[in-house]
């Protein structure tokens, strides 16, 4: 927990002392998107995910294909509403033997409400409050089958052609109710700093190339069952993500890389391999 305070700390003081910004710099957390009043904002990307370097002598390897699509929409200038619905692809090998399934994930609704926000010529500053709500919707195999409760907090600052997004969320799997048998998902704590550049390209500037980089830690505890903790379940994970989004006009294309640089998994688990994310934003 130490640990854990000190990321949080480290975090939270690097996105303060960023005194220059861009426009919203994380590819991997949605919590950043917000239209303006009566707009819509629509992101869809391909994830690939990877477990590998079994422990045990079976050999077990995993690769997840998702396909997330979000939509955002700004109810009001102060709070903005969005929508989540993965599709996913999960290939299983072991040994010899392949298996893959295919199905929806659970749906995810998030609100975002602006507590705080501060205009400079210098600096634009801004706190809000974030609480989402997971639907038990998803297939059997990829939904977890409880509701989940998730409040966060997110802040951001801008600033000439420099950005930083900071956000961290807590994920109450099963707040309201116990998954099947009984048996209910970790909780989740996600931490995320992502920093960007935009630089301005083509003869009428109406272009932009924004490189990103994504500091990204998550703390996931063990699944529980009958007041126990389940075991060869919970993990906590640290990547460093470099990205780079092209913007023309309302359009935007983004790519992230994930690299694992730290990992610790309870039990005998698969590790996490580096993931990509390749996406299309679009305001209208």
């Amino acid at each position: 927990m130490k640990r854990l305070l000190l990321m949080v700390l480290v975090c939270a003081t690097i996105n303060a002392l960023i005194s220059e910004n861009a426009s919203a710099a994380g590819i991997s957390v949605d919590a950043g998107l917000t239209p303006p009043e009566d707009r819509w904002i629509i992101r869809t990307q391909f994830r690939y995910m990877q477990r590998k370097d079994d422990p045990t002598p079976m050999n077990q390897k995993m690769d997840t294909y998702a396909f997330p699509v979000v939509v955002a929409y700004g109810f009001r200038p102060d709070l903005t509403l969005m929508i989540r619905q993965p599709v996913k692809h999960r290939k299983m090998s072991m040994g010899g033997s392949v298996s893959r399934e295919t199905g929806f994930d659970d749906l995810f609704v998030l609100g975002k409400y602006k507590l705080y926000r501060r205009n400079t010529r210098e600096y634009t500053f801004g706190i809000a409050s974030t609480l989402g709500l997971e639907f038990p919707t998803g297939d059997d195999d990829f939904g977890s089958e409880t509701w989940d409760l998730e409040p966060g907090l997110f802040t951001s600052w801008r600033s000439g052609p420099w950005a930083s997004d900071f956000s961290v969320a807590y994920k109450w799997n099963g707040f309201a109710d116990r998954g099947k048998n009984g048996l209910n998902p970790g909780n989740e704590l996600s931490v995320d700093l992502a920093l960007a550049h935009q630089f301005s390209i083509g003869e009428k500037a109406d272009m932009s190339l924004t490189p990103v980089l994504e500091f990204n830690y998550k703390h996931i505890l063990p699944d529980r069952l009958s007041g126990h903790n389940v075991s060869n379940t919970g993990e906590s994970l640290f990547f460093v993500s470099p990205g780079l989004k092209f913007t023309k006009s309302s359009f935007i294309l983004e790519v992230l890389l994930q690299f694992p640089v730290w990992q610790d998994q309870e039990g005998s688990q698969l590790k996490q391999g580096t993931r990509l994310i390749v996406g299309t934003r679009f305001m209208f």
